[in-house]
């Protein structure tokens, strides 16, 4: 009888397996691996105010154009120079991609495969969670991948969260940098402490060797860039004996009033509080202390070549606390601008504490 037994519960559970594996067995195999390659990322204009589709297969010359005119995916922002060719159509299709992200997210295309029998391109993406916080925009990503005969294909877009990376306090965060020359002209920018750099945007290799116009706008490889941007460990400990006490309702004026005392403009100010802001109201109660250029400079001295005439350098820490405390105000200076200028700001989340004074 025992063994009747076990042969019926061996019988179940192998159907049970079977089961499920059958349960879980995709139907329809009629699908082929698409290669794909990574081409090209354009930033889109700030007056898009939504996409037709987030997802668009580009398989001749024409439709391309189209959609490069639509958006204004200019290969070079000061011209009209298309990224693709038409002889790029010969042996390849293009698959454009918009993502609506921020300095918090990262996107990255997977896998594609093609459905013969139902024409349907499925494309698998991931999002990662990273270190940062901006403004949402959109960005449109460009793919070459292998060409496909048929026409009126439906994209399918399968989405889902990859890894989340926790930030470390002991981090400056966004520390980006302005340079205003007063003409057009080379610059070299290096970090004496390189290798304290996390991550940098565009890659930090061995410094920056950059042409920026007198309007400040930076060329790097054939793109534009506002300004250079990295995360960086800190190592300046802070204990905060002096600095101020901000809660989240008079966060926003503490910040335009300080900034201005500082010297940063209106531009500089506004991303430094839409970046800030969010971290200062959420934790409702903060001591703020401001690590300004000389400070700076000691922790990881600002390399510049040709030399500004003029630097300003902005840390500012946060910390965390739960109740009002008194605390001696920090001294601040104005800066004043002369001849070339150059601009840093970023910021460092120092761990909860409890302050008992």
């Amino acid at each position: 009888m025992k063994k009747v037994l076990i042969i019926i519960s061996s019988i179940f559970l192998l159907m049970i397996v079977l089961l499920l594996f059958f349960i879980n067995k995709p139907f329809n195999r009629n699908y082929k691996i698409i290669n794909f390659e990574y081409e090209e990322e354009f930033m889109i204009d700030d007056n898009i105010d939504n996409i037709d589709n987030n997802e668009i297969l580009l398989q001749n010359y024409n439709d391309y154009k189209k959609i490069v005119d639509k958006y204004n995916l200019y290969y070079h922002s000061d011209s009209d120079d298309y990224y693709l060719k038409e002889d790029d159509f010969n042996l390849y299709n293009y698959l454009l991609i918009f993502y609506q992200n921020n300095c918090g997210s990262e996107n990255e295309v997977v896998s594609l495969k093609y459905d013969e029998d139902k024409n349907i391109l499925l494309i698998d993406s991931k999002y990662h969670e990273v270190c940062g916080n901006c403004l949402e925009h959109y960005s449109a990503y460009l793919y070459r991948i292998d060409k496909i005969d048929k026409k009126d294909i439906i994209l399918k877009h399968k989405y889902h969260k990859g890894n989340i990376e926790h930030c470390d306090p002991d981090v400056s965060y966004k520390p980006i940098l302005y340079l205003y020359p007063e003409q057009d002209m080379y610059v070299n920018i290096k970090l004496d402490n390189y290798n304290n750099i996390i991550t940098s945007y565009p890659k930090y290799n061995n410094g920056w060797n950059v042409f920026v116009t007198k309007d400040g706008i930076i060329h790097y490889n054939d793109r534009e860039y506002y300004a250079l941007y990295w995360d960086e460990y800190n190592n300046n400990e802070v204990d905060f004996s002096t600095g101020f006490y901000v809660n989240s309702e008079n966060a926003i004026n503490f910040l335009e009033e300080k900034l201005d005392i500082i010297g940063l403009n209106n531009r500089e100010a506004n991303e430094f509080i839409m970046y800030w802001l969010p971290i200062l109201e959420k934790n409702k109660n903060s001591l703020v202390y401001f690590e300004l250029t000389e400070e700076r400079e000691n922790s990881n001295k600002l390399e510049i070549f040709p030399k500004p005439d003029s630097i300003l350098r902005i840390n500012m820490h946060i910390m965390k606390i739960y109740d009002k405390i008194d605390i001696e105000e920090e001294k601040l200076e104005t800066f004043k601008r002369k001849g070339f200028t150059a601009i840093e700001w970023g910021g460092t989340i120092h761990k909860e504490e409890i302050y008992a004074r």
